[in-house]
């Protein structure tokens, strides 16, 4: 099965052929095709890569982040020419920001065609987290002090628990306290 019918180099322009109609269509598998294209026409090496393919960087445990394609200098997917349906269920983006439904050109398509595209990224997004506490350097060190003085490791989360029990333990006795003392004032 071959999604890429043809690759218009002057154009940037990469045309999925028939093969591309009724399928899932994952864009690394079209970057795989270009690819071999680039490789076996000599008529396309002249022209700067038009694709690139990333991801699969280790998560650890095992684990690698997903596989996704990079449009390169105004390269678009140009669908088969004929309605239909073009369901994408991988990450496609440009290196000028765009991603998804952008990345495709149905300008050269007949006006006769009606192409709808179903883009389908994976459900995973990676998020930075702020790795810091949000704490000034002052109140981390005073968060240290106490924690120093209840004998509590401040790495350890269940001694942070821990912490957290004690002062609301050490809060109720004070309560407790102040309710059973009666002031005495002299004269």
């Amino acid at each position: 099965m071959a999604l890429v019918a043809s690759v218009d180099g002057p154009n940037r322009r990469i045309y999925l052929g028939v093969d591309s109609v009724g399928v899932d269509i994952h864009p690394i598998d079209i970057y795989k095709e270009v690819r071999t294209l680039r490789r076996t026409d000599e008529t396309l090496r002249p022209f700067d890569v038009f694709m690139q393919g990333k991801g699969n960087e280790p998560k650890g445990s095992g684990k690698f982040t997903e596989r996704y394609v990079v449009l390169l200098n105004g390269t678009r997917i140009v669908p088969y020419d004929g309605s239909h349906t073009l369901r994408v269920i991988g990450t496609v983006i440009t290196d000028e920001g765009t991603s998804g439904i952008s990345c495709f050109d149905r300008a050269p398509l007949t006006p006769t065609s009606i192409v709808d595209i179903e883009y389908e990224p994976p459900q995973v997004e990676i998020v930075t987290v702020n790795t810091g506490s949000g704490l000034t350097a002052a109140q981390a060190d005073q968060l240290q002090d106490i924690f120093r003085i209840l004998g509590l490791d401040a790495a350890n989360p269940l001694s942070i628990t821990d912490a957290l029990i004690q002062v609301a333990g050490i809060v109720q006795d004070i309560t407790q306290v102040d309710a059973n003392t009666t002031t005495v004032s002299r004269q």
